[in-house]
């Protein structure tokens, strides 16, 4: 085999290697038992509307970046209220994270359970995006 052909060989293994597996899933937790209208999109891909009753959830499954640059954002909405936003993953912050990126979606903002250094897990809320 040419050493071009191991190069090209090698490094394909490493980038699929890096390029990891992950799933969002995003879960209707609002307080009022409201239907959650949740529209969710990357860079390439639009996953459409989907609307959640209480406790149903929505599941994105994708491969990671290579670069770092995976973003998945989705707009959500209860009852007559605003559009709110977040970015239900997002590569730089999450990678370290999460495989299963878990949301909880409240009026107060979406939540999650987060690995820790020490490999334990911690709810951590975040606030809409502006």
């Amino acid at each position: 085999m040419s050493m071009l052909l191991k190069s090209v060989l090698f490094l394909s293994m490493l980038t699929l290697a890096w390029a990891s597996h992950t799933d969002v899933y995003i879960t209707n937790s609002l307080e009022g038992r409201e239907d959650l209208h949740i529209h969710c999109k990357s860079k390439d891909d639009d996953l459409g509307p989907h609307v959640l009753r209480i406790n149903q959830t929505f599941k994105i499954s994708f491969s990671t970046n290579f670069f770092f640059g995976t973003l998945f954002f989705c707009s959500f909405q209860w009852g007559n209220g605003h559009l709110l936003h977040f970015d239900v993953y997002d590569q730089k912050r999450d990678s370290n994270k999460c495989k299963e990126c878990k949301w909880s979606i409240k009026k107060d903002g979406p939540c999650r359970d987060e690995l820790e250094l020490d490999s334990t897990y911690t709810r951590k809320c975040y606030e809409w995006n502006h």
